[in-house]
């Protein structure tokens, strides 16, 4: 299961690349025409927002698969391992409830998107409330999954702890120990 889920990320990974690259040219593209030569081309702006919604809905999906999400995690870590696991099921549970509201929402948006379409490139408004649909079903996915390994016991102590500090924090810390005064000097409490 784990290989396809890196499998699927690596594509997603590549599909937020292209995307990206889409978007730095068609933006590149309408700027310089209009600036050089007085015109744009009008459906590039309709592709790039288009291309951005996917962009940030694809990023957040990877964000939960990382666990690079921001969170508070200073109470649970302090807590023994099996409040951790109640912590993490009623976590998960309000999440997926968030999430089907959220796949709900974006459902009904895809319906009234159909009948509505892009002035430039008539392409549906259904294809911006799809990137919420398919966001809101691959994140519950995941979270479903996490917690079917909680309850069949392989779930390690490490990641009890949804959240995963980042690799700058991690830097910061050796940076500090590499760089901290050996000891600091008593202060005296004389005024210099």
């Amino acid at each position: 299961m784990n290989a396809l889920f890196n499998r699927i990320q690596t594509l997603v990974e590549w599909v937020i690349g292209a995307l990206l690259v889409l978007m730095v040219v068609l933006v590149f593209t309408n700027a310089a025409g209009r600036y050089l030569f007085g015109t744009g081309v009008a459906s590039s702006e309709e592709i790039a927002r288009l291309a951005f919604v996917w962009l940030i809905f694809l990023g957040a999906v990877l964000a939960v698969r990382e666990r690079t999400h921001v969170g508070v995690d200073m109470l649970v870590q302090r807590l023994p391992r099996g409040l951790q696991k109640l912590c993490l099921v009623v976590c998960n549970l309000l999440i997926l409830y968030a999430l089907w509201l959220f796949a709900q929402g974006s459902w009904q948006q895809v319906i009234v998107g159909f009948n509505s379409r892009m002035p430039v490139t008539n392409i549906s408004l259904a294809s911006f409330a799809a990137a919420g649909l398919v966001t809101s079903v691959a994140m519950a996915a995941l979270f479903v999954v996490d917690l079917v390994r909680l309850f069949m016991g392989r779930m390690s102590d490490a990641e009890l702890v949804q959240v995963r500090e980042t690799a700058d924090a991690e830097e910061i810390r050796e940076f500090e120990r590499e760089f901290a005064p050996a000891s600091n000097p008593p202060h005296s409490g004389k005024p210099s």
